[in-house]
């Protein structure tokens, strides 16, 4: 039986664990006292995402809101409606009930902090020697950068939570403009409060501070003091996830959707072709770049569009108020290219001939 030592009880490591735990011999180490803490996610999530993690666990007692469709504004406060089903989830609740889930098929360790010598780990007083290590570390592996992995570019993001008249408590709103982020910024209603927040390549406490002061539409909405405050560091790309014995799942390899961050679907495809090609290494890596290799160059264009100019954000929002979103796919931006949504795109281009110098343009970035 092959001896595995996954690093990390996010959900990356956790559905590693417990996965790979049904015909191995598991170890999970974690830093941490428990599973998600610190809190770096704002736990919004696809239906068909919501769908596949319920085979795990019974993600529906984590569903904080279930969300209906998103709002997109423009720098000026004018908005378009993109409708589509998606939920958010607790992230600690979901941690835990993923981790508790692991443990029936590993041996955990929390308040961990793991330690190499050579290709030998120190756990505590405890020191093994793994046939595979899986770093499911997140953005500051300690897997990572102990076995010179090529570690990926970093967004910062800041959020809060606080009391916030929606527009609608089923909608999540995007907002746009360069005074509010070099990437986007965005409110996530829960009941009579919002999760409101910023991700920025740099400066995200002060583009969080315009968008709750200035924003013409956010700043006359939010209510009262803040009830909590998180930080943290966002992968920007993808990189090499595998070397030798050593293999790296979720934010470790830069696993997240390019214009937004969201990691949880891309981990869990992940830790999916880890179990089923394992002990095949490289057969995990193709595995994953197949299913979801055209998906991330896609949304590294889409995530072009955060580059465009005010004015030429101003045209687009405009242009899309009556453009149909819901056959898209959150997760898949290649949904795009089908022949329904080709058709009216298409038809979006030639009644508004603007919109295809601004596709071109983020194309060619």
């Amino acid at each position: 039986m092959l001896v595995i030592l996954v690093v990390g009880a996010g959900p990356a490591g956790s559905l590693s664990a417990m996965l790979l735990g049904r015909e191995n011999e598991v170890l999970i180490a974690e830093e941490h006292q428990s599973a998600g803490f610190p809190v770096q996610c704002a736990g919004l999530i696809s239906k068909e995402c919501f769908s596949r993690y319920r085979k795990y666990c019974r993600i529906n007692k984590a569903v904080e809101n279930e969300i209906k469709g998103a709002f997109f504004f423009s720098p000026s406060g004018n908005f378009f409606e993109a409708r589509g089903e998606a939920f958010v989830v607790e992230r600690k609740v979901l941690d835990e009930m993923l981790l508790s889930k692991a443990s029936e098929f590993a041996e955990v360790f929390v308040k961990t902090k793991v330690k190499f010598k050579g290709k030998k780990a120190v756990l505590g007083k405890r020191e093994v020697d793994p046939d595979f290590i899986i770093g499911a570390d997140g953005v500051c592996s300690e897997v990572a950068r102990n076995f010179g992995f090529e570690r990926p570019n970093f967004y910062s993001a800041i959020q809060i939570e606080a009391k916030f008249e929606a527009l609608d408590e089923k909608f999540v709103e995007i907002y746009l403009g360069k005074n509010y982020s070099d990437f986007f910024a965005y409110a996530i209603p829960i009941a009579e409060t919002a999760k409101i927040g910023v991700i920025a390549k740099r400066n995200a406490l002060s583009y969080l501070r315009n968008l709750i002061e200035k924003h013409p539409s956010v700043s006359k909405r939010i209510r009262g003091s803040v009830v909590e405050l998180n930080s943290g560091l966002i992968p920007a790309n993808l990189v090499d996830f595998v070397k030798g014995n050593v293999a790296l799942v979720g934010d470790s390899a830069g696993m997240v959707k390019p214009y937004s961050g969201g990691g949880l679907f891309y981990l869990l495809i992940a830790a999916e072709k880890l179990a089923e090609n394992f002990p095949n290494l490289e057969g995990y890596r193709r595995a994953f770049m197949k299913e979801l290799g055209r998906e991330i160059r896609l949304g590294r264009k889409l995530r072009n569009l955060y580059g465009l100019e005010d004015r030429e954000v101003e045209t687009i929002v405009n242009s899309l108020k009556d453009f149909d979103f819901s056959k898209l796919n959150m997760d898949k931006p290649s949904t795009i290219l089908r022949w329904e949504n080709f058709l009216s795109i298409l038809k979006l281009i030639l009644s508004n001939p603007s919109i295809a110098k601004f596709a071109l343009k983020v194309l060619r970035s």
